[in-house]
């Protein structure tokens, strides 16, 4: 098996502000790719703590990987404390810049690739979008049960997450002054009380527009050209990452190479993947983690010098 080296780097895009960053490689020398976790995650999602995840098989097939923390998750400080304010707007111009940055220094002027899970993509494309230095540098985006609005009001298999994500995660919050994700299990970190209301401010019916500055996401984005873009959703994704949802946000990325896949029993997959198991159980690796990889392979500046031996499966794209 490939000896991976895995490292903490810290990047401060202020003072107070101190992110982490664990570097998984090999030294294989292939494409960067940046991972951002989604609101009530941390960089778990992608390297758990048996030592498996997309994080770890993308690096033993020579790939550089760096899982960022957003502030206030993880090793990231200040950690997040009761009546601590976490906004959108700072993680959208200052959190996500600074991993953009620490890339730049590793690898200068090169292509590399982003993966977002969740509400995380949603955040990384408003970063990408106010940054077109860095979007022009981006080869191919991986979005993992992501969408920004839903297209519907309440779905009957989505009851439970729909009462405990808008109505009593708020009401605790109050009293606690965080989002308690973990204890609701809903989630493996807490989050801000106003990360979460920003969230639900532009998932259910807002403009995609920046709550502190007003700066119009939908509207810079029309005068972009977007990189290609892989999109997977669970078929028991029900809420947080509806297929009809995360189709949606393809289309809401304007004109571009897009391919979106269902995640379905039958289909090339050996079960029905939910929001974050798409990324956590063990038969990912079998199911669709060959497809990721096959994808960034097709979309790696050059032709790829990266070792095979694995098997890829077909998937539903319908």
């Amino acid at each position: 098996m490939t000896q991976l080296l895995i490292t903490s780097e810290f990047v401060s895009p202020s003072p107070e502000v101190r992110l982490h960053v664990q570097h998984v490689r090999t030294g294989a020398g292939g494409p960067a790719i940046l991972m951002v976790h989604g609101l009530a995650e941390d960089k778990h999602i992608y390297h758990q703590n048996s030592g498996g995840g997309l994080a770890v098989f993308l690096a033993e097939a020579g790939f550089d990987v760096y899982v960022g923390e957003l502030r206030g998750y993880g090793k990231s400080r200040p950690e997040l404390k009761p009546g601590m304010e976490i906004s959108q707007h700072q993680i959208i111009t200052e959190d996500l810049p600074a991993f953009f940055d620490l890339i730049q220094r590793n690898h200068p002027d090169e292509p590399f690739f982003a993966v977002g899970h969740g509400w995380g993509s949603v955040l990384l494309n408003s970063a990408l979008i106010r940054r077109p230095d860095v979007l022009g540098r981006v080869a191919g985006l991986v979005h993992l049960a992501a969408s920004r609005a839903r297209l519907e009001g309440l779905r009957p298999k989505s009851l439970l997450s729909e009462l405990l994500w808008r109505y009593a995660a708020p009401m605790l919050g109050r009293s606690k002054g965080v989002i308690p994700a973990r204890s609701l299990g809903i989630g493996s970190a807490d989050l801000s009380r106003t990360l979460h209301a920003e969230h639900l401010q532009w998932a259910w019916g807002g403009e995609w527009r920046d709550q502190q500055d007003a700066f119009d996401y939908a509207l810079a984005l029309r005068t972009l050209a977007w990189p290609a873009g892989l999109y997977l959703a669970g078929n028991e994704d029900h809420y947080l990452g509806h297929f009809a949802d995360v189709k949606a946000f393809a289309c809401e990325m304007g004109e571009h190479d897009a391919q979106i896949i269902r995640l379905k029993k039958g289909t090339g997959c050996s079960r029905d993947y939910g929001h974050n198991d798409l990324l956590t159980h063990p038969q990912a690796e079998v199911d669709h983690f060959p497809l990721v990889l096959s994808w960034l392979e097709q979309h790696s500046p050059e032709p790829s010098s990266l070792p095979r031996d694995i098997t890829m499966r077909d998937a539903n794209t319908n």
